[in-house]
């Protein structure tokens, strides 16, 4: 069966040479004239692309000036795509060139409003934190989409009706963190159901550094409070929290944790851990459990001076 037409959208802020990873990246894709690929450029370096080959998908570059955040650029690059299928990607990930295809390869139910697929981390040993990041791989989406809450999904791999994003007006502009949490739940909300294709998979690459990984958590952390304020039933379970609960459990007290916040069972996980790296990442779970706690203290608003360029 012949699939539809795709909108790949990919929100980017980087260097010049990011930027044409991306584009190379884009251009491995399996896709026909019909498709289209687009970067929405938050921050101007994105360099001018040469016009596509007749049997692939033109790749495009959309100005996505005024508020830096991926939130404005997805939506900016949602209001040039012209098919019904808006494909997000990240700018940080890897997709094999069979990803549409995989998307597409079983019927997806009428209701649904967004298909999330798997991330799994890109293998990497360089660093503490590029291990650490490989090895729990959190944003693994068989844990997200079993969310005890309810079922969300990471923007980084998502396949959205552009029906469904249209009746939602797409993603949260104006914060820092969260949107693709907000953004799957509204759609649910809206009656729309998330699926979820395992096979569609794409490789992420975690923070390489201490320092990027502790901002980017406690980034989540005022994410998940800015969440808990606007959705009252949804009560933020923090690592250390977890980790007591954990704990507890080996010892036989309390019903330990309802489902993995690391993204074990993801597609892609690494293979065992050794003992030095297992010691060092309890040391890493312990400097994010602290960052974790000063960022649910912290605005997830963009501050105003960042709102325009």
């Amino acid at each position: 069966m012949r699939r539809p037409p795709v909108s790949v959208v990919v929100p980017f802020a980087g260097t010049r040479e990011q930027a044409e990873a991306v584009a190379a990246m884009l251009r491995a894709l399996d896709t026909t004239p019909e498709d289209e690929l687009i970067v929405a450029d938050n921050s101007g370096t994105m360099p001018r692309i040469t016009a596509a080959g007749r049997d692939r998908a033109p790749l495009r570059p959309v100005h996505a000036g005024g508020e830096p955040s991926p939130s404005h650029a997805r939506n900016v690059g949602a209001a040039a795509a012209r098919h019904d299928w808006l494909l997000f990607l990240d700018s940080d990930v890897v997709a094999p060139p069979d990803l549409i295809d995989r998307f597409f390869a079983a019927p997806i139910d009428e209701g649904a409003g967004a298909v999330t697929g798997d991330i799994a981390g890109i293998p990497e040993t360089r660093t503490l934190a590029a291990r650490y990041g490989a090895a729990r791989n959190f944003l693994g989406q068989r844990s997200h989409v079993n969310h005890p809450f309810r079922p969300r999904a990471s923007s980084a791999n998502l396949l959205v009706r552009r029906v469904a994003f249209e009746q939602i007006g797409g993603y949260t502009e104006g914060i820092r963190a969260a949107e693709d949490t907000d953004f799957t739940w509204r759609l649910q909300a809206a009656g729309w159901t998330l699926a979820f294709n395992e096979r569609a998979v794409v490789q992420h690459a975690y923070r390489t550094s201490l320092r990027a990984l502790a901002r980017q958590w406690r980034g989540y952390a005022a994410g998940a409070r800015w969440l808990s304020e606007r959705y009252p039933d949804f009560h933020p379970d923090p690592g250390l929290n977890r980790g007591v609960r954990l704990l507890l459990r080996r010892v036989g007290i309390g019903p330990g944790v309802q489902a993995r916040s690391d993204g074990r069972g993801a597609a892609g996980a690494v293979g065992p851990v050794g003992w030095r790296d297992r010691v060092l990442f309890l040391a890493v779970d312990c400097l994010l459990a602290v960052q974790e706690q000063i960022g649910m203290r912290m605005s997830n608003t963009l501050p105003a001076g960042r709102r325009h360029r």
